[in-house]
């Protein structure tokens, strides 16, 4: 009776055992993706319409007391119509290198706006790139300031090139050549 009696429990324990790991071995789920939520607003919105095929663009943000000559970061706010804890954000796009990812923790009386840094990454090796937010609190707000990406250096280019062409028609002005 006694050997019954630990058989099953040994059946039992081991049924339990196998159960729980093949939930720990089993591959997460995603969760809703929030930027789709009715009411989600962002400064540029191709970024959260859903379909990956569309190219957003980031702009510097418009601020008051910025210094002439020195321009900010490009970046993008995607504000979400209430408050979620936020474990993971995915961005899928192959030309972000460089970047700051901010949370919003939510201001007081005074400032509206409270950014706490969640992550920098200074080489995106992967698209998407897949970003777990380790330390999580409700935020209705999420910022991205984009430092670098693959076409800065085209860009670059193609500013020097056009600022010499300026330079070179200023000359030639200046000294009455046609």
């Amino acid at each position: 009776m006694y050997y019954k009696i630990t058989a099953i429990f040994s059946l039992v324990c081991f049924v339990v055992i196998m159960a729980g790991c093949a939930a720990l071995l089993s591959p997460q789920e995603w969760s809703d993706n929030y930027a789709l939520l009715d009411g989600t607003q962002a400064t540029n919105i191709e970024m959260i319409d859903g379909d990956l095929n569309t190219v957003g663009v980031t702009s510097p943000p418009q601020r008051a007391g910025t210094q002439i000559g020195r321009t900010s970061a490009p970046e993008i706010i995607v504000t979400l119509p209430e408050k979620k804890v936020i474990r993971r954000i995915v961005i899928h796009s192959d030309n972000i290198k460089n970047f700051v990812l901010y949370a919003d923790k939510g201001g007081s009386a005074i400032s509206g706006t409270d950014w706490q840094m969640i992550k920098t990454i200074q080489r995106v090796k992967s698209n998407p790139i897949v970003i777990p937010v380790l330390y999580s609190f409700p935020t209705d707000r999420i910022r991205l300031s984009v430092l670098g990406t693959t076409d800065d250096a085209a860009l670059t280019r193609q500013e020097n090139a056009s600022g010499v062409r300026n330079l070179t028609s200023a000359a030639d002005c200046a000294t009455g050549s046609t």
